[in-house]
């Protein structure tokens, strides 16, 4: 059997990062974490750690946190069957999010999952087409990922579609594209990314254009300095409809592309194996993204979340029944 303070001690040094940040969330001293986790390695036979700056896990590291999870939600199903109602302890939930789908809509479920519940949220943000490798690597509960990959032990829920706009000011159209949103507007007028795994905007315009166009293009991972970028005139971007729709109608923003959007399915991903709370944020999160989003792209060939869905498409706009 494997000692389940070695595992909580390897599971708070890849979360953390660091072996002292680790110690200090365990109230233990930093010697005591490397020899819980030297103790591990030593029963397991191999490295679960690479002990650089910051700490990185290797694949057996990973396959012992994605077990740690699992025994902790276990454990908490045991004790709602043996005293429904009691556990007073606070419940860490981990999510991996997408930025658009947290700045929007996944922050009105937020209230209802801290209803009458002692929980913490750990999130982690980073590309929606990303995401789910945070929870196959078992980093995290739950994911929020346009890429439904299918594994062994896994539920996914349809969430619908994000629907983004491509968007700029009205000076930054008059100047880069005078002429409208043409091939060669789109290969030389600077566009913002989120980050460096961000395709969301490459992908629109291969859609369009049907060729790959690589423009100059800003890097800003904060969706606030995105946008500001957006507004400020510097680039033009992809944006989502429920946070684009303002702007527009002040006047503030013009759509480049009138009647073209870029829809991308969203799901939620979770483990089959789920305490009653972890069902309930579920609901919670499905109820909410499909009273936001758009239901699934009509041009989807596939029907079925649990398999890959077909690359994001540029549809004409239709508002939800």
């Amino acid at each position: 059997m494997i000692d389940t303070k070695h595992l909580q001690a390897l599971a708070a040094v890849i979360t953390e990062q660091s072996f002292e940040k680790a110690a200090r969330s365990l109230f233990l001293t930093q010697s005591a974490v490397s020899q819980r986790i030297r103790q591990l390695e030593e029963h397991v036979g191999q490295m679960l750690v690479v002990r650089s700056v910051p700490i990185r896990p290797t694949s057996a590291g990973m396959a012992m946190l994605r077990h740690f999870r699992q025994l902790s939600v276990l454990e908490e199903s045991l004790f709602e069957e043996l005293a429904p109602g009691e556990n007073s302890n606070i419940a860490t939930v981990t999510l991996a999010v997408n930025a658009d789908s947290l700045d929007t809509w996944f922050l009105r479920s937020i209230p209802d999952i801290l209803a009458g519940e002692n929980v913490l949220l750990d999130l982690v943000v980073d590309d929606q087409s990303v995401t789910h490798a945070y929870l196959r690597s078992g980093e995290v509960q739950g994911a929020i990922t346009s890429t439904p990959a299918t594994f062994q032990g896994l539920l996914t829920h349809d969430l619908g579609d994000m629907e983004y706009l491509c968007v700029a000011t009205p000076a930054f159209r008059m100047r880069h594209c005078p002429q409208g949103f043409t091939r060669q507007a789109a290969d030389t007028a600077p566009i913002v990314i989120f980050n460096h795994k961000d395709a969301l905007q490459h992908e629109f315009l291969r859609q369009r254009f049907g060729e790959e166009i690589t423009p100059p293009a800003h890097v800003m991972p904060s969706n606030i300095s995105f946008q500001g970028l957006i507004l400020q005139g510097g680039a033009y971007g992809m944006v989502s409809r429920i946070l684009a729709e303002p702007h527009l109608r002040q006047g503030d923003l013009v759509d480049l592309t009138p009647g073209e959007t870029l829809r991308v399915p969203h799901f939620y991903q979770c483990w089959s194996l789920q305490s009653s709370l972890s069902r309930r944020i579920a609901e919670i999160i499905v109820r909410t993204a499909q009273a936001n989003l758009l239901p699934r792209n009509p041009e989807c060939s596939t029907q079925c979340p649990a398999e890959p869905c077909s690359p994001p498409g540029i549809v004409p706009f239709r508002p939800p029944e």
